[in-house]
């Protein structure tokens, strides 16, 4: 079947752009376009298409056909190709990324995630984690791929400016840290950020496991005078979630890292472990303290609900809400809503029904935690966002009109 015509990216003057539009640089990001890009696509060239936007800082690569390349940089979506992509080419990104059955396996109606690697150089490699599905587009059954850049360190904690309370907080010997938001939001980058500082501290005495799908950050570049890290990649290593917490059970660390709780067998097993004496460190898709605490209850299964949640309400010592949002410099800052909880606060979960939780959590915001609001408020006083953005964000949070 012959597909629509392809079209040529024409670059929109800035006399051309509507009233309303961001500058011709923001708006465009020209710096994206890969270029000059071949008439025909070969395994080789996707190699030097995916280090180049990596180099220019991209978070995801996205590629089908009858559309150009399409790439993510702080929060905006761009063209990254002068054209159109062809069925061919994006096969062929397919079968680089997966191996020479990757389009057959599509074609039986089976996704995949795969890790992947680029060697721009010799000592250096940049890793990817990519998804391809099935999907139709202008009548024609074919693929799309959404690649995410993998960062080649984890940050220093002091690099993220947190609050001096998340800081005092988030370094526990048991119990619960929860990292909470969307996706894209930055959760991972902030647990890794935590790890590292665990493997940089010379008196940390700690074995840390951590599982994750796929694998983000590595740690190579560290070595602990008295902490080790394990890490596991699911499904490549074990099955689920699930599973990685039942084998960190009988591995008996002093760290567990839950790339995601996200099922009624992780969080019983988990809190099994917290209360046991092991420190949690886990990651839940909520927009807020309050919703992370429903959705932690919503995942204790009905028959063994409140005997779960008591070992959770007992164990949970700090829960961080972030959002990255646009910033002045036109990149993306971090906003963060976060609870600490003393044993006071324990006390009231357990003693309250878990339905309760939410409401408990969103009255203890103002006195020891930090909402969306102040986060808000403070972000805008210190010149990192525009008054445009913050009234957005706390219209967002109801507190204006």
């Amino acid at each position: 079947m012959v597909g629509p015509n392809r079209h040529e990216l024409r670059i929109v003057p800035a006399s051309e752009a509507p009233p309303d539009a961001l500058s011709v640089k923001h708006a465009l990001d020209t710096d994206l376009v890969f270029e000059p890009m071949p008439p025909r696509m070969y395994e080789a060239d996707w190699n030097r298409f995916m280090v180049w936007e990596a180099d220019r800082n991209v978070s995801d690569i996205r590629l089908q056909p009858f559309a150009p390349a399409f790439v993510q940089r702080y929060g905006r979506l761009r063209p990254a190709t002068p054209r159109d992509l062809t069925i061919p080419e994006v096969e062929t990104a397919t079968n680089l990324f997966y191996g020479a059955d990757g389009m057959a396996r599509l074609k039986q109606g089976m996704d995949f995630d795969v890790s992947f690697k680029a060697r721009p150089e010799r000592n250096r490699s940049i890793r990817f984690r990519v998804n391809a599905t099935g999907c139709e587009t202008h009548g024609v059954v074919t693929v799309s791929i959404v690649a995410r850049v993998l960062p080649e360190r984890a940050p220093d904690l002091s690099s993220l400016a947190l609050e001096p309370e998340i800081l005092a907080a988030s370094r526990v010997s048991k119990g619960v840290v929860i990292v909470s938001g969307g996706t894209e939001n930055g959760k991972s980058t902030l647990l890794a950020a935590m790890i590292r500082a665990m493997l940089l501290d010379p008196d940390a005495n700690l074995s840390i496991l951590e599982y994750a799908s796929p694998i983000e950050f590595v740690y190579d570049d560290v070595r602990g005078a008295s902490a080790l890290i394990s890490q596991t990649e699911i499904p490549r290593d074990v099955p689920s979630f699930a599973a990685g917490a039942r084998n960190a059970k009988r591995r008996n660390p002093k760290v567990a890292v839950l790339g995601e709780i996200r099922d009624a067998e992780t969080m019983v097993v988990m809190s099994q472990m917290a209360i046991s004496g092991t420190a949690i460190y886990g990651t839940i898709h909520a927009g807020s303290v309050e919703e992370t605490t429903q959705i932690a209850v919503s995942l204790c299964p009905d028959n063994e609900r409140n005997a779960v949640a008591v070992q959770l309400g007992q164990s949970l010592r700090l829960i961080i809400n972030q959002r990255l949002v646009p910033s002045v410099d036109g990149k993306r800052t971090a906003l963060r809503e976060f609870l600490v909880f003393d044993k006071p606060l324990n006390h009231r979960l357990v003693s309250a029904s878990p339905d309760d939780w939410p409401l408990i959590c969103r009255e203890a915001l103002r006195t020891q935690g930090q909402s969306f609001s102040v986060a808000t408020d403070l972000a805008l006083a210190q010149g990192r966002i525009s008054e445009e953005t913050a009234f957005y964000f706390k219209k967002e949070f109801g507190d204006v009109a």
